[in-house]
């Protein structure tokens, strides 16, 4: 029988420190009490994790905060540091990859965009839109890490792009070995939807929560799923795009029929506002038609957005639904009709039990803060 290993000292302060630093990202600064507190600790032990962070640069302790009426000493909030070592971030979707660099704090120091050409087999100009766009952002700095956000199915072990259909370029593609080629930091890979999961934990809606959904629309649609604590991976697992939710319904680029991809989309949205003779349905989006007032082909939308989230929830009950994309742009009353055919899709119960519709920020760019979650998730050391 093979003997489990034990965590070497220096190893248990890497996850302590890590976990610290989760803590900050999910409640924002806090100060040590506040932390010996949610760890149920001492101030002393806190301050033992602390202290490399601080002396290092990574954290840095703000101005007092003025006390309460109880009295005594004024709390000192703990935060990342502006100055310390950025985040390695790059996201592929068809025809387009983005890399940049982050603060720890979620800022974007830089940020490139290099497209290339979908539908041909050739993988020349996805090399090099890659190579390009992480040279300009992360090339030649220290950073941590690198995150990789990925459309389509990946294979995060190995670091493979296994399969995109809309970019045949990219199948079985090795992108964590490309970008090992221009920075010597380690290099992780994980599906887009997850990786946006991530990116509203650490930095966005998410904050705080112990178990939602993050749900992408647009070009196309998925969930990423946080369960106590933690992104749902599993080995082969994709976003949701390709369940069948129409039995006999479109064919997809997929092949299959009645993906969910082929009537929650914003593809579908333009095919169904030229079927219904709108006014400039190659333009359509939710938040042209909600400014226009079109109510009945956006409330359409909504009903198949819900099918595939009553499901999630049917299956795995994350109760929030953060919104991002084009759908996040429909306003408050999209979001009602949206939560409204939800919880219609969902399991009856009452009260607390029902799930509710939110909308991510739009300035943020929740994919490359994914990237830095995903780094600082996988327990990096950042004082090394």
């Amino acid at each position: 029988m093979a003997s489990a290993s034990l965590i070497s000292p220096t190893s248990l302060g890497v996850v302590n420190r890590m976990r610290v630093l989760s803590a900050l990202h999910a409640s924002g600064p806090q100060s040590r009490a506040e932390i010996a507190r949610a760890f149920g600790v001492s101030r002393a032990t806190v301050g033992t994790i602390l202290q490399p962070l601080l002396d290092s640069g990574v954290l840095v302790e703000s101005e007092p905060v003025t006390p309460s009426r109880g009295g005594g000493k004024p709390p000192r909030p703990i935060w990342f540091s502006a100055s310390a070592r950025a985040i390695g971030a790059v996201e592929v979707l068809p025809g387009r990859v983005t890399a940049a660099r982050l603060a720890p704090t979620g800022e974007v120091r830089h940020r490139e965009e290099r497209r290339f050409p979908l539908r041909t087999k050739e993988s020349e100009s996805f090399a090099t839109a890659l190579a390009e766009s992480c040279a300009a952002a992360f090339g030649g700095y220290e950073v941590i890490g690198v995150g990789v956000a990925a459309a389509g199915l990946v294979e995060p072990d190995d670091g493979r792009v296994v399969e995109l259909t809309a970019a045949p370029a990219l199948a079985n593609y090795p992108v964590t070995r490309a970008i090992a080629a221009v920075t010597a930091a380690p290099v992780y890979l994980e599906h887009h939807a997850r990786v946006q999961a991530l990116g509203d934990r650490w930095f966005g809606a998410g904050r705080g929560l112990d178990t939602f959904a993050s749900v992408s629309t647009g070009d196309t649609v998925g969930v990423g799923i946080v369960h106590h604590g933690t992104v749902l991976s599993a080995p082969g697992a994709a976003s949701g795009a390709h369940m069948t939710v129409d039995v006999g319904g479109i064919r997809c680029d997929c092949g299959k029929r009645g993906c969910w991809k082929t009537i929650a989309t914003t593809g579908w949205l333009r095919r169904r506002a030229a079927e219904l003779d709108l006014p400039g349905p190659r333009g359509v989006t939710l938040a042209r038609l909600v400014a226009r007032g079109d109510t009945t082909l956006a409330d359409e939308y909504a009903r198949n957005l819900a099918v595939g989230l009553g499901t999630v929830q049917q299956l795995l009950a994350p109760g929030v639904f953060i919104l991002h994309g084009d759908a996040a742009a429909g306003g408050p009353d999209f979001l009602a009709r949206l939560t409204r055919y939800l919880r219609a899709e969902s399991p009856r119960r009452q009260g607390e039990y029902q799930p509710s519709v939110v909308a991510a920020d739009p300035a943020q760019d929740s994919a490359l803060l994914g990237c830095a979650g995903l780094v600082l998730s996988r327990g990096m050391d950042l004082l090394r």
